[in-house]
């Protein structure tokens, strides 16, 4: 699967919009927005995740997950765990953060640039999954999507009806 890591709650808008999108593209996703209950040991969940059933760690890099400590003692988990696996992490660039301030774990990194555009990151990004192999499963489609979305809908938030670029 997909491991997306953030800063909790800053950057929880994007996260769900970018889990959902890949889960709509087949892949399975580990997101805490769309995984976590309520009542677990987070981090024994975090950690089995990561280390048992990630394909490629997405780290949503931020000036706030640049600085926060439980995204980056998740970002130093996935280094180890990626270690001798090729692009096992991949940095996702929000905002504008500056390049010299990033964090040390990412700074020899390529990143992907969701910054204004996020679709334009957003293809960038299928892009390197489908190059890179990663296996998309039949159950995760755009009903599994519409279902998760109706269970879990928000107050005041929706479906709007507009074209997106």
């Amino acid at each position: 699967m997909i491991f997306l890591s953030h800063a909790l709650p800053e950057d929880n808008d994007f996260t769900r919009w970018l889990a959902l999108r890949l889960a709509r593209e087949g892949y399975p996703v580990w997101c805490d927005l769309t995984k976590l209950l309520g009542g677990e040991d987070f981090w024994s969940d975090i950690e089995d995740a990561i280390r048992n059933r990630t394909t490629k760690f997405l780290f949503v890099l931020s000036k706030t997950s640049n600085e926060k400590p439980g995204v980056l003692q998740e970002l130093a988990l996935a280094k180890r765990v990626g270690k001798g696996r090729e692009d096992f992490v991949i940095p996702m660039k929000i905002d504008d953060l500056a390049s010299d301030e990033t964090t040390i774990e990412l700074t020899r990194l390529n990143s992907i640039d969701f910054r204004g555009r996020a679709m334009r990151g957003l293809v960038k990004l299928l892009e390197k999954l489908e190059k890179d192999g990663v296996p998309k499963y039949p159950r995760f489609n755009a009903a599994a999507v519409a279902t998760w979305w109706q269970d879990n809908l928000y107050s005041g938030q929706a479906v709007i009806a507009r074209s997106e670029p």
